[in-house]
């Protein structure tokens, strides 16, 4: 299982704060960062989390303490342990600011392949297409969109489950 958590809490510092805030009022969000978590995690217990972090230089594996009122988890029971590989694999990697001010503020999609933003690394390791214009809010409203899907399906034993296309390991099978 893969578990994503999404920022909602204010940053201790200042500077946090301000970025923060940046960046919930460009993406019209209560979400101003994505984590990936291998596994299923709980609200106020620490996890090991992977993601790309201004306040950390970029792409980190890190502890992070869950706090109820700081984060939100989304559970993807589908999706297999491998893709918190894909986040190890570029671990050191800078994190792209510039990305943002291009693929989020501006809108035009461009970002630097060697450079990550969290939501972008996060939807990348999903399998998901531009992954660069996702932002926390966006990659939120998708995987838990694809849940709901799930979970209406009227026969969720005679096929798999709908999600957007290019979630890896959802939705159905194509020729």
């Amino acid at each position: 299982m893969i578990t994503l958590a999404f920022y909602k809490g204010r940053g201790s510092s200042f500077w946090n704060r301000v970025q923060d805030w940046a960046i919930r009022f460009a993406t019209r969000s209560p979400y101003s960062h994505v984590e990936l978590i291998q596994g299923s995690a709980d609200l106020g217990r620490e996890a090991t989390c992977l993601s790309s972090s201004g306040r950390d230089g970029g792409v980190r594996e890190t502890t992070i303490l869950l706090k109820p009122t700081h984060w939100d988890l989304v559970d993807l029971p589908d999706q297999p342990e491998e893709i918190g590989t894909f986040i190890r694999d570029r671990i050191g990697a800078r994190y792209d600011y510039v990305g943002i001010i291009f693929s989020q503020i501006l809108s035009l999609g461009r970002h630097n392949p060697d450079k990550w933003f969290c939501s972008e690394i996060c939807a990348a390791a999903l399998g998901m297409p531009n992954a660069q214009r996702m932002s926390p809010q966006s990659l939120y409203d998708v995987v838990t969109w694809a849940q709901l899907q799930r979970l209406t399906d009227p026969a969720p034993a005679l096929h798999e489950p709908l999600a957007p296309q290019g979630i890896a390991g959802a939705g159905p099978k194509r020729p």
